[in-house]
């Protein structure tokens, strides 16, 4: 067992700012024998874990990491990995707490954990939004499929409450600022009594399998809140993106 820890340690030393190393580079930063080194990585190479550089006689990751990261990711189930996260983001803000996907040219709630607050924003499972009003619609208009958001543009903006974003070009506007901070907010623009903020999740190949959302009720959307709930949703969803292996370049689209 000793022996697959420090195998362990060996690959976990390659990374995506040191993706080539030699043997006395891994042994300075795992401490084991150079010559133990070099016979695990002997061992790594026999299933394609590891792959030697014929010129330079350096090592890289070897494309068996990537057949064993697709079978992990074709059973990967976004939702069973957020899961626990929704539940500590839940005790951590007291908020209600919904992890929310893309139905077509809408959203629908798969997971929600209501507040036991008073007053509180109740949801239930299933239920739908729109892509323009509410705070996890406009992060797949945000940061999804570009096709996606003028082909919804081309039906006009419907006008859900008073508040709703109608016209195309606030609503762009809306997006970039949406962009550049990372999450999006929905003050009433769903429905009424109901405001909530969002952030993506990205999976390794920067698809968005869902998205994050804190709501609560009006008289608790203050600047003051929403910028401690924005900073408590982002840690989040970057947990969540820790599991997936999704990588820093994808989560920079943010």
């Amino acid at each position: 067992m000793k022996t697959v820890k420090k195998a362990l340690d060996i690959l976990d030393q390659f990374s995506e700012t040191r993706p080539v190393l030699g043997i006395t580079e891994l042994s300075k930063a795992t401490g084991i024998n150079k010559s133990i080194v070099y016979k695990i990585l002997q061992t790594l190479m026999e299933g394609e874990l590891i792959a030697q550089d014929s010129e330079t006689r350096r090592y890289r990751l070897g494309s068996g990491i990537v057949n064993l990261a697709g079978r992990h990711l074709a059973n990967l189930r976004p939702l069973d990995i957020a899961r626990p996260h929704l539940l500590r983001l839940w005790e951590e803000t007291a908020e209600t707490i919904h992890f929310v996907v893309q139905e077509n040219h809408s959203i629908m709630i798969t997971q929600v954990y209501e507040s036991s607050q008073s007053p509180r924003v109740s949801s239930h499972l299933g239920e739908i939004g729109s892509l323009h009003g509410s705070a996890a619609g406009k992060v797949f208009l945000a940061f999804g499929n570009q096709t996606l958001l003028e082909t919804y543009l081309e039906n006009g903006l419907e006008a859900l409450t008073l508040k709703t974003i109608t016209d195309t070009e606030n609503l762009r506007t809306e997006l970039q600022k949406i962009r550049r901070r990372g999450y999006s907010a929905s003050n009433e623009e769903q429905e009424i009594d109901f405001c909530a903020i969002a952030a993506p999740i990205f999976d390794t190949a920067g698809n968005l399998p869902g998205a994050l959302a804190i709501a609560v009720p009006p008289s608790r959307f203050k600047s003051k809140r929403v910028g401690e709930l924005s900073k408590i949703l982002l840690r989040s969803t970057n947990a969540i993106m820790d599991e997936f292996g999704t990588s820093v370049s994808l989560r920079s689209k943010f």
